[in-house]
């Protein structure tokens, strides 16, 4: 990355934003930030010196020794504008501020993308401290500069703890339906597949908004749940348990009157496997529920629903064939 004189000046003002200075920084250590740097400083010192310009005649010697002074003199100078620079910097990582106006526009905020693939779970710690549980195959989309907006997007199912600030709502957008909060925890699924987004609240509040839905707006308060329908485009509430929010991050599976084909869709998300049917049969009409210990083997899950639906299994690395008597 190549500097010139123009971004010493934007730097020694403190118009930078923290990463072009500590880029800035990296490059005034090198051999060509360096010797840029003391081109810099003589053609001040030459600019300095035309204003008064003096005639003076000095002798063979007494210029050998003045070249040898004036060498010191810069040196000291560079020694001493270095220190600046430096305690500059020091500026620079401890202030919150952003920099003026005119020098944000040139600051482009990048997308960040975090993701959690199938069979994994990651938490993601964002800039302002609120912490995002991310369940499997889901990923959150926000710009760099989230800690001002503090707005992102949800593919998938996430647990959310708010860092709250009054100033500052905290919004989560799946598929145009916004959860606004405060400081607070809540849980968004959001599958494409299941063609329903539902939340739940485990504490604080939040306010739920659509513009597809025609009562819009919706005041949540903990151990209520809401759900929104893709295709209906309306929105309900009802009560749930509290202590069962987010729970999958702990690693516990359950299925309350879930349809057996959205069971079988969890576990291929929950164990990154692929699940068949044998002979190309039609998944049975059958409403699971069941709930296991932590991180239970994918073995004793199709087990205990092979005695309730009556199948057959086998396992071979990532591949599941079930054939249905």
């Amino acid at each position: 990355m190549q500097f010139d004189y123009r971004d010493f000046e934007k730097y020694h003002n403190g118009m930078m934003d923290k990463t072009e200075a500590t880029r800035f920084l990296e490059w005034l250590e090198s051999p060509e930030g360096e010797k840029s740097f003391q081109k810099w400083l003589e053609n001040d010192w030459d600019t300095y010196s035309r204003v008064e310009p003096q005639k003076i005649t000095l002798s063979k010697s007494q210029t050998n020794r003045g070249g040898i002074k004036i060498r010191r003199y810069w040196q000291n100078i560079a020694a001493a504008v270095l220190l600046v620079l430096t305690a500059i910097f020091v500026f620079y990582l401890n202030r919150d501020s952003d920099p003026p106006a005119e020098y944000q526009t040139s600051i482009q905020p990048t997308d960040i993308v975090k993701s959690a693939p199938k069979g994994k779970k990651t938490t993601v710690t964002l800039s302002d401290g609120s912490k995002v549980y991310l369940n499997s195959e889901s990923e959150i989309h926000y710009l760099s500069n989230f800690r001002d907006e503090r707005t992102l997007k949800l593919n998938g199912e996430a647990f959310f703890e708010v860092v709250s600030d009054s100033l500052k709502p905290f919004t989560v957008i799946t598929d145009g339906v916004s959860t606004i909060a405060l400081g607070t925890s809540f849980n968004i699924n959001a599958y494409k597949d299941k063609g329903e987004i539902f939340i739940g609240l485990a504490s604080g509040k939040i306010v739920i908004e659509t513009a597809q839905s025609a009562n819009g707006k919706l005041l949540v308060k903990p151990g209520e749940g809401v759900g929104y329908g893709l295709e209906s485009g309306a929105l309900f509430k009802k009560e749930i348990d509290i202590n069962k929010i987010g729970q999958w991050k702990s690693g516990i599976l359950e299925f309350e009157n879930m349809p057996l084909d959205e069971v079988l869709q969890t576990l291929e998300r929950w164990y990154d496997v692929e699940i068949q049917v044998e002979r190309n049969k039609s998944i049975p009409k059958e409403l699971c529920t069941g709930r296991f210990k932590p991180n239970e083997y994918l073995t004793n899950v199709l087990e205990s629903l092979s005695h309730a639906i009556d199948f057959d299994y086998s396992i071979d690395k990532k591949k599941v064939v079930l054939n249905f008597k």
